[in-house]
């Protein structure tokens, strides 16, 4: 087919209202130097390290306390292990609570690549979620209950039942 003017104007036509609707692309604007200061953050450490001269990348490490002694945990574990006497059976569970922490990995990862169910999951989690905010969050009653079932549990773990 050859071209005639009066396809051409044909193509000008089509072609025109694409290049009035592409968007102007704009260079990079300068902007000012923000400021940060050290007094907005207490108990933290704000340093500043320069990056590409123009800009700086502000890394704010926070000192928080910590409430645990570790020296003192690890003092208690000592001790607790040196007090249990079948140190073979504690190393038995402790190996048998790995193996289920792979194992339950391992479901997990396969249940996700299923297609459908992680997604149905999610659900699941969302709708026992709810479930439990109305149980026992809400009000006021069960949240009692909640807790005396919580020191209940806490008391027949540690031993004190």
């Amino acid at each position: 087919r050859s071209s005639t003017p009066q396809s051409a104007g044909r193509m000008a036509a089509l072609l025109a209202p694409v290049a009035v609707v592409a968007p102007r692309v704009a260079g990079p604007k300068a902007r000012a130097p923000r400021t940060l200061r050290a007094s907005a953050f207490r108990g933290a450490r704000v340093t500043a390290t320069p990056k590409l001269m123009a800009r700086s990348t502000v890394r704010v490490a926070a000192m928080a306390e910590t409430k645990i002694n570790t020296d003192e945990v690890l003092k208690t574990i000592a001790d607790k292990w040196e007090d249990t006497e079948n140190k073979s059976a504690v190393i038995t569970y402790v190996a048998g609570g790995a193996a289920i922490v792979w194992l339950s990995g391992t479901v997990v990862g396969a249940i996700n690549a299923i297609p459908v169910l992680p997604k149905v999951m999610e659900l699941v989690g969302l709708g026992y979620s709810t479930w439990f905010v109305y149980r026992y969050v809400l009000f006021k009653d069960s949240r009692k209950e909640l807790v005396e079932q919580f020191d209940a549990l806490k008391d027949k773990v540690s031993g004190e039942l």
